[in-house]
């Protein structure tokens, strides 16, 4: 997407960028998305009456949207078969509250004060029986639950759920699928015995899906969808969209999340500045300042050599001619050769020039993010961008050089 050149509102749908925000499609998920939605619809059609699937992963990759777009394709496919019920076991902190949350998405109007916790649950059961509804429950951030006492009540809770049956045996038969969220570094609850004994561990946890960390790639077409979904068509450029992706995979663990939210920052930047569209540089600027980047000391630059200090000019001017968020050794090579000979300097070869990049590249970490691409392969280039706004750091680099 190219930029465009008019000054003109370009954010027209933010809210498409918000975290609880479910799209129609799910980029580089769809492959999970079909796989949960399949094992549930078979399950609904079968003769069995509890099932569950326990997902696994760092955070933003993924998870929640997943979970919420499955539970809607099958409210869609399903209809009136099937009650859905949400909860974020991080928010309610309790097992009683979360109990009462999923009493009030199958009956809002029940009164829950002054009922125990096993008398919610059975309240809960009978009204899906009543209604002769089935359930899918989403348990998201469930390894919150478990902490303390609170452990063991979670316990007791899954355990409840995945033999249900047992206590319906009078009732009209129903069905309850639960999808269970969990970090990864809360996975060690679930096989804690203070909390979940094995009786437990069998009964519940039925079916296992760990979804990988999101890749530079897979950021990328995520961003651009969600960029087709919230802005202006054509008033986002793919260098800055690759800009965020690349500084989000190598720094905050392909949390999607982080980078959709810089995007929507961006773009407010975008429209504050009315440029009427949405650059590279935008997309510096709001790095520069954003809570999960790195603090950018310019006194770093002052323990820099004054020929790397030449070398990162080069690849600033490298990047300001080309206005996009990537820039090539090539691309630096040439403007690095003039710069040389304006601070008389010795170029210096190829080699000694990728040496002192990889070098840069460790000393201003995460302020500048040196890619070799097509790594083992011949033919391979290095990509290098900045994280932070060009015009500041050049006007630093010139005034320590001329000092």
């Amino acid at each position: 997407m190219g930029p465009c050149l008019s000054a003109k509102r370009i954010l027209l749908r933010p809210e498409t960028l918000e975290h609880d925000f479910v799209p129609d499609d799910l980029p580089r998920r769809e492959e999970e998305r079909l796989r949960l939605r399949e094992a549930f619809m078979e399950f609904y059609s079968s003769s069995e009456l509890f099932t569950s699937w326990v997902i696994i992963g760092d955070p933003g990759i993924g998870k929640t949207v997943l979970s919420k777009r499955v539970l809607r394709d099958l409210e869609k496919n399903l209809q009136k078969r099937i009650l859905g019920a949400y909860v974020n076991c991080r928010l309610s902190r309790r097992v009683y509250m979360v109990l009462g949350e999923l009493v009030k998405h199958v009956a809002p109007s029940v009164p829950r004060r002054g009922l125990s916790r096993f008398d919610l649950f059975n309240v809960f059961l009978e009204i899906l029986s009543e209604k002769k509804r089935n359930a899918l429950i989403i348990l998201d951030e469930l390894g919150s639950l478990f902490w303390g006492q609170e452990g063991e009540k979670a316990g007791e809770l899954l355990y409840n759920l995945s033999r249900f049956s047992e206590k319906t045996a009078n009732y009209v038969k129903i069905k309850i699928g639960v999808l269970a969220i969990i970090a990864s570094h809360d996975e060690s609850s679930l096989y804690n015995p203070q909390w979940i004994d094995k009786p437990t561990r069998i009964s519940f946890m039925k079916n296992e899906l760990r979804l990988r960390r999101y890749d530079k790639d897979d950021l990328f077409e995520i961003l651009r969808y969600r960029a087709s979904l919230a802005f202006l068509n054509g008033s986002v450029s793919d260098d800055a969209l690759e800009l965020i992706a690349t500084y989000v995979a190598e720094q905050q663990g392909g949390n999607a999340r982080i980078a959709i939210d810089i995007l929507k920052d961006a773009g407010r930047l975008a429209e504050k500045r009315n440029d009427g569209f949405l650059g590279a540089e935008h997309v510096r600027l709001i790095l520069s300042r954003h809570p999960t980047m790195p603090r950018f000391d310019p006194e770093f630059l002052l323990s820099l050599d004054r020929h790397k200090l030449v070398l990162l000019l080069a690849i600033v001017r490298a990047l300001k001619r080309k206005n996009g968020g990537f820039v090539t050794r090539v691309d630096v090579e040439k403007i690095y050769r003039i710069t040389c000979e304006e601070y008389g300097e010795r170029p210096r070869r190829t080699t000694q020039l990728i040496k002192y990049l990889k070098e840069l590249g460790y000393e201003l970490r995460g302020i500048i993010q040196i890619e070799v691409s097509g790594k083992g392969q011949r033919g391979r280039s290095t990509r290098i961008s900045i994280n932070v706004p060009l015009g500041s750091l050049e006007d630093r680099i010139l005034k320590i050089l001329e000092e």
